[in-house]
């Protein structure tokens, strides 16, 4: 249809890294929780969705729209080790909130080994 955008498009977010956890809010208006998907595999994050258009014509069939409807995806590097249990989303106002908390640091592999005199 005339003027009708449907591409490829990605939510705006912020991503706030702490000593703690890792924060990202995605802005999805118009698009219902049950629409986005937030995945995470190894050291990705990825949140997919899709607006869908609304098929409401005026009487004379044309329509003319300046909003995007399609589907989405962003990714983002996480640490490793981070456990998807303890991730949460949530979803207000067209704001989708993911929290990651960051896992304990693990001890490094190698360890130097004091000698001592005899």
């Amino acid at each position: 249809p005339v003027g009708e955008l449907t591409t490829e498009w990605n939510p705006r977010c912020d991503v706030t890294d702490s000593d703690t956890e890792i924060l990202v809010e995605a802005e999805i208006p118009g698009v219902d929780a049950k629409d986005i998907e937030v995945t995470v595999s190894d050291s990705t994050m990825t949140i997919r969705g899709e607006k869908k258009s609304e098929k409401a014509e005026d009487q004379d069939g044309r329509k003319y729209t300046e909003r995007f409807f399609g589907s989405f995806e962003r990714s983002f590097a996480i640490p490793r080790g981070t456990k998807e249990s303890d991730i949460h989303a949530t979803m207000k106002d067209g704001v989708l909130v993911v929290r990651l908390p960051k896992p304990a640091a693990e001890e490094p592999a190698t360890r130097r080994i004091e000698i001592k005199p005899n």
